[in-house]
Parts: structure tokens; sequence; C-alpha cells
């Protein structure tokens, strides 16, 4: 009778423990109340060990309503054990957090995470602790919803990578401020390098022309005589172009010469000659109306002088040249030739 008595002692505190491991269970379940679905995490930079710079945007579908109240609610990414310091190269609480519907260049039609969000990483520190970064702030989630997240760095907390090593597994929680409502684990590919370094050449290029070769001055006393023609320069240099002039000597027949302008203008009924050119800013006198007084002009020189040029590019530039020559009672008759020679240099 005793040892009948005894057994059913036993068996009632069987069923005891049984019935508080169920309660247990069931507890533990009701803290999860589900799977999210549709996670997600848009690393913006998927390099290894980088410490600074990484931006998370984090996607999610509740199973069960978050319920904390307004602003209590948080959103919580869990990072591999071994990866400590990694994921949060900086402690601190001043990440940069942003509602989204869609993810930078991609799109996922979710709702914003509502609520004035705050962020916050810290590190793991030997086995079992981990990496992981809050948000807080977030207002009561719907269940079914798809949710969406940027997270990024602030002045003092800074995102980083792990090594490619990692397992790169990363488990969303949803919180409603005591307790871890519904997660889903998700992965991400950290490589040794994630950028594409394209290098393109482009070749310099520059042309010139004189839109003539020859030019005539009717030469006839008590008048100015001039002629005119264009250069042309094309030319992709960065820094544009310069283009100079140089002659053989003065405008000469024999040992006969018309004397070079020497006050800025040629005059009629004076013996002088000078070149100009429509392009401001250059060794050679500026002249817009090569055949309309006055008649601006410098003395052509055996040493090069800039006649046009340009300080930036890339360019298609047409400058006009004019010539301009009197003659007075004293000038000696002959045919009169000087060459002129045009040098042009692309500034790339």
């Amino acid at each position: 009778m005793k040892t009948t008595t005894i057994k059913s002692n036993i068996l009632r505190k069987l069923a005891g423990i049984a019935a508080l491991l169920v309660i247990v269970l069931v507890g533990e379940k009701m803290a999860f109340a589900g799977t999210l679905t549709t996670a997600r995490d848009y690393l913006n930079r998927l390099k290894e060990n980088l410490t600074s710079g990484v931006q998370h945007e984090v996607f999610f579908t509740t199973a069960a309503a978050v319920s904390g109240g307004s602003g209590n609610n948080k959103v919580i990414l869990k990072f591999p054990d071994g990866d400590d310091g990694k994921w949060c190269a900086t402690a601190g609480s001043d990440l940069t957090v942003t509602g989204i519907a869609n993810p930078t260049g991609a799109t996922e039609n979710a709702t914003v995470l509502p609520g004035s969000l705050t962020g916050t990483c810290t590190k793991g520190s030997g086995a079992s602790s981990y990496d992981t970064i809050t948000v807080s702030g977030v207002n009561n989630l719907s269940s079914g919803i798809k949710y969406g997240v940027r997270i990024a760095g602030g002045s003092t907390a800074k995102l980083g990578t792990p090594a490619n090593t990692t397992t790169g597994i990363i488990t969303i929680y949803t919180n409603n401020g005591t307790a871890n409502i519904d997660s889903a684990s998700t992965e991400v590919d950290i490589v040794s390098d994630d950028q594409m370094v394209i290098s393109a050449s482009v070749p310099a290029s520059i042309g010139f022309s004189i839109s003539a070769n020859n030019l005539s001055l009717t030469l006839s006393i008590g008048a100015v005589s001039t002629a005119s023609h264009t250069i042309q320069v094309q030319s992709n240099g960065d820094s544009g172009y310069t283009t100079m002039v140089y002659s053989n000597g003065n405008l000469k027949s024999g040992n006969d010469d018309i004397n070079n302008v020497t006050d800025g203008a040629v005059t009629a009924g004076s013996e002088e000659y000078g070149v100009a050119t429509s392009d401001a800013g250059q060794d050679i006198s500026r002249d817009t109306n090569c055949s309309g007084s006055p008649y601006t002009a410098s003395a052509s020189s055996t040493t090069p002088q800039s006649i046009a040029g340009a300080a930036s590019g890339p360019v298609n530039e047409t400058a006009t040249i004019c010539y301009a020559a009197s003659i007075n009672t004293n000038t000696i008759a002959g045919n009169y030739t000087q060459t002129i020679t045009f040098v042009t240099v692309g500034l790339f």
C-alpha cells in the first residue's frame, strides 16, 4: 500500500513537470510569434574589411503585429558570431536611420518603417556575443506588411564589413520593446573586392587650318590697303591652345622695305605696315574690323608672338587675321613680299 502511494506521488510530480515544460515551450513560442518573410538586406558595399561608408537597406514582412506602443518598438539586426567589431566598426548611438519604400536602384514597394527612428550599433565580444544594430523609436507595426528601413553610419557610429570568410548570415528581429516578436535570417556574400576600375584613354586631337595662303595688298598714296584671312583651330586639349606667328623679316623688295607700324595703328599718308587679330588678349593687337579705320596693328617680328588662343578647351575657334599697309611719296616702287608663319600648340 505504501509503495503504491509513493508511485502515485512520483507520477503526479512528473505530470506537473511535464505541464511546466509545456507552459515554458508555449511561452517561448508566443514570444516569437512567427517568421518574417521577404527578409532582405541591400548592402551598398560587399568589399571585406571596410570600416566606414557601409549602408544597410533592410526589408521584411511581419508575421505578427508589433504593438509595444508608439515609439516603443524596435528592429534589431544581429550579425554572425566571430565577426566582432567588423559590422559595427565603431560603436555609437548616432546611426542615420530612415524609413524607405524602396532600396536604392531597386524596387520593393514596401511601407516606410514608421516612427522617429534612431539607431545604435554595439560590438560583440567573444563567443555568443554579436555585433548588433538596434533601430529604436519604431511605431506599432501591423501583421503581414512589408516594411523598409535604411541604416547608415553617423558622426561617431560607423558601419563596416567583416572578412570574406564570414557566413554572412544576418538575423532580423522585430521587438515590442520588451521581447522579440518575429525573426528571420538573410545572407549576404562578402568578397575580397566589389569594384571594377574602368580605364579609358581619349587621344589628343588638334586641327589647324588657314583659309588662304596668298594675299595681295594694293598700295596707293593717301590710302590704307587691307587684306585678311581666317585661321581655325579645333582641339580637345583641356587647357585650350595657343597660336603664334612670326615673319621672315619686314615687308621687303630687295633691300627696300615698308616700315613696321610703331604707334599701334596704320595711318593713311604714312609708310607703315602691321598685323592684327580678332582674338583678344594676344601679343598681336586686336582689330575686329579689318577694313575700317582705325587700322589697329602690331609690327610683325621674327620672334614668335601670340595671335590667337584659348585658356580652356575643348575648342572649335576661328580668328580673323588682318594685314594693313600704307605708303607715302618716299616709298620706293617695287614688288614687296613677306612670309608669315603660324604655329599652333594644343595645351593638353
